[in-house]
């Protein structure tokens, strides 16, 4: 059972905030901690061979590493824990926190991202076992093969986008484009020949300068084309890898992925139509999580892991009602109290209203899952204009669906077998004529979605909104976006809840437990 996990910037405001962690450890009860379990860039053996039996794009010539170990202040920190301390290597971490959070009895683990400073491999494939653990079948050396993820993220930068940060509004923009011979030269070139370009695009000094210049090879290449080819290579780029290890006999009914690359949503449902009859994609899917897979790993290896399968990442900060009001009396604002909240909220949204949604503890990894959520209708397309106006969005995609868990079938195709990796929000798939038809604003060009699947003894109170507003309206989803404002971390705390919504200017926020307050008549500071 997952008891509390939280992303540093969800405290410090600060987006992606890689600094050391005081604030996390504050208050922690330490003598309930047995010891630390901590992911690092290097493996336990780094005089084992390069060579990689799966990967199918090596270097022509070994490419830097990057700066190395994280250096005199991470050792000091580290110095300063009043535990044992035990060290898993990056992509162990990563091939933890996706198996180990499943029923799976076996299942193969692929591991991929873009690699830490000084690491030396990048991911690989595991075969898992709730019996023998996790066995290491082939990695990736970072100064001997290119990195899928690595491109993305410079055309992300190429394109006008922040690296790290927007390669998922590349994969949104994607489903306007085609593919072309034209892209993919170039991309494979940059990919595989010229790989030390775009690594110091991203890593070197002089950003602007590089990115300028290497702009000049895009001149008259539209983003669309670009980013559609760039998805077509990532997803061929995989699936070689995952056909070579069946040729090997490495194969599994079942498959666990995990590491940055696999945020990419529709990568994860071409994984998912190699035939597989179980999937499932670490909720935290990039390096936030692996502290989550360090720690499984250390309770597994020491045989304390029971059946760990995860059903909720809602494990962040949580706030009492007194916390709550005290956070409204403090903003000014008026507030009521409101009998059968579920129905009055379906009901609110069944006549057009958005609603932002402030319940139980903070959701871990980068989606939010009905705990620190802006809800609406999902019947009107225009509301996807609305709401990215009012969060001072500009996305690619439609805004997610989430759907009751007995209504999956109704609305999504191939969806048996993925349930527990939809329930994350973590992959597309093909919607149904009456998906397509009842709920348009959650469906994309494309004709796919990437649904939160609720279930009722899991989320009973997101459940019953959706019930209540399914009874009202006959539609099976509810459009589900992060509660925040362009590029801000998502809400933790009640006083930011209030924050983002009154910028916003949305209709309703819902504080858990009964406490709903209308923008409508506010005397706004």
């Amino acid at each position: 059972m997952l008891l509390f996990a939280c992303a540093l910037e969800r405290l410090s405001r600060c987006k992606q905030d890689g600094q050391s962690p005081h604030v996390l450890l504050e208050g922690l009860p330490w003598e309930r901690i047995a010891c630390v379990a901590l992911p690092v860039p290097t493996h336990a053996d780094e005089s084992a061979p390069p060579e990689s039996l799966l990967h199918p794009a090596p270097l022509p010539t070994p490419c830097d590493q990057g700066a190395g170990e994280p250096g005199a202040a991470w050792d000091t920190f580290i110095s300063t824990l009043p535990v044992p301390v035990r060290f898993v290597s990056h992509p162990l971490c990563h091939a933890s926190a996706a198996f180990w959070a499943t029923s799976f009895e076996r299942a193969l683990c692929l591991t991929y991202d873009s690699g830490m400073n000084g690491g030396a491999w990048f991911g690989g494939l595991y075969r898992a076992s709730i019996y023998e653990g996790l066995t290491l079948l082939d990695r990736f050396a970072t100064a001997h093969y290119a990195r899928i993820g690595l491109l993305y993220s410079a055309l992300t930068a190429l394109l006008g986008f922040t690296p790290g940060r927007h390669e998922g509004k590349l994969t949104g923009l994607a489903a306007y484009g085609l593919p072309s011979a034209r892209c993919r030269a170039l991309l494979e070139h940059w990919l595989i020949e010229d790989h030390a370009e775009i690594e110091a695009l991203l890593n070197g000094s002089d950003f602007d300068e590089k990115r300028i210049r290497l702009q000049k090879r895009l001149k008259g290449i539209p983003k669309e084309e670009l980013a559609a080819t760039l998805q077509a290579i990532t997803e061929e780029h995989i699936v070689a890898i995952l056909k070579r290890a069946k040729k090997r006999g490495w194969t599994s009914p079942n498959i666990c992925l995990s590491g940055g690359l696999f945020a990419n949503v529709k990568l994860n449902q071409r994984v998912w139509e190699e035939g597989f009859e179980g999937i499932f994609i670490a909720p935290a899917m990039t390096n936030d999580g692996t502290a989550h897979g360090a720690a499984l790993h250390v309770l597994a290896s020491e045989g304390k892991l029971k059946n760990g399968r995860l059903d909720s990442v809602s494990a962040g900060p949580a706030f009492t009602g007194q916390q709550i009001e005290e956070a409204l009396r403090s903003a000014g604002l008026r507030w009521e109290k409101i009998a059968k909240p579920s129905e009055k909220i379906a009901a609110l949204l069944a006549n057009g209203k958005t609603v932002a949604v402030f319940e139980g503890g903070m959701e871990f990894g980068p989606r939010a899952l009905g705990n620190r959520s802006i809800l609406a209708s999902a019947s009107d397309t225009a509301i996807n204009s609305k709401l990215n106006a009012r969060l001072s969005r500009s996305d690619f995609m439609p805004f997610a669906p989430m759907t009751r868990l007995e209504d999956a079938e109704q609305c999504y195709e191939n969806i048996s077998g993925a349930e527990h990796a939809a329930a994350f929000m973590t992959m597309t798939f093909a919607c149904t004529p009456f998906m397509k038809e009842r709920c348009p604003a959650v469906v994309h060009v494309d004709g796919t979605a990437r649904p939160q699947l609720v279930a009722k003894d899991k989320q009973p109170f997101i459940h019953a909104v959706l019930s209540a507003y399914k009874d009202a309206t006959g539609n099976p989803a509810l459009v589900n976006t992060s509660f925040n404002l362009h590029e801000e971390p998502i809400v933790c705390s009640p006083a930011e809840a209030i924050e983002s919504f009154l910028k916003a200017g949305l209709d309703y926020l819902y504080f858990d437990p009964e406490i709903l307050v209308s923008f409508k008549g506010q005397k706004l500071h």
